[in-house]
């Protein structure tokens, strides 16, 4: 039972991460929107990596929740495809990676070089899926917007793992600062 209810915090948890980095995108980004559904540089993309990296299966369930909620269109299956892909791209990504680099479950030995491989995988893997998406169902004649898609789930991505790397790097600074008593 705490099993579930952990998964649960942890679903909750990245539902609102979404969210959030999701309206900050907004508020950031206005001006590099390529399309009302692509922008040039999307923070959540980076939400999707870490917390799939983190929680697997559970961040799945909370970032197709995150993306429904964050979705301007009345929920229909256009929303919930897109939610789907957006959740199930970096699972896809992460999965083909660690198989690729024969990365263990707990992705200890994970160097920079293959974290950005990891990048690179989750911001193809959901710009190619979303594109498709759209082609395949003439909401675009092309897959012109992939590459901006691919860019800005690239540098969101990026500028959530190394804001991350600074925060956990300053953490633990803090944490063995040595403690003087007065």
């Amino acid at each position: 039972m705490a099993s579930i209810k952990l998964q649960v915090i942890e679903m909750v948890a990245v539902t609102v991460l979404w969210i959030l980095f999701y309206k900050l995108n907004l508020w950031l980004f206005a001006y590099f929107v390529h399309n009302p559904n692509i922008y040039w540089i999307f923070l959540p993309a980076g939400i999707r990596m870490i917390s799939v990296f983190i929680f697997g299966w559970t961040a799945v369930l909370g970032i197709f929740i995150g993306s429904i909620f964050t979705n301007e269109a009345e929920i229909s299956n256009y929303v919930i495809y897109l939610a789907a892909i957006s959740a199930l791209a970096p699972m896809l990504a992460k999965r083909t990676c660690m198989w690729w680099f024969k990365t263990p479950a707990t992705l200890q030995g994970l160097s920079g070089k293959q974290l950005l491989i990891f990048a690179l995988a989750g911001a193809f893997s959901n710009a190619l899926f979303s594109n498709l998406y759209f082609h395949l169902y003439g909401l675009s004649d092309s897959l012109y917007n992939f590459l901006p898609m691919f860019i800005g789930d690239l540098a969101g991505t990026i500028i959530i793992l190394y804001l991350s790397k600074g925060l956990l790097r300053l953490a633990l600074n803090l944490y063995k600062r040595p403690h003087n008593p007065a």
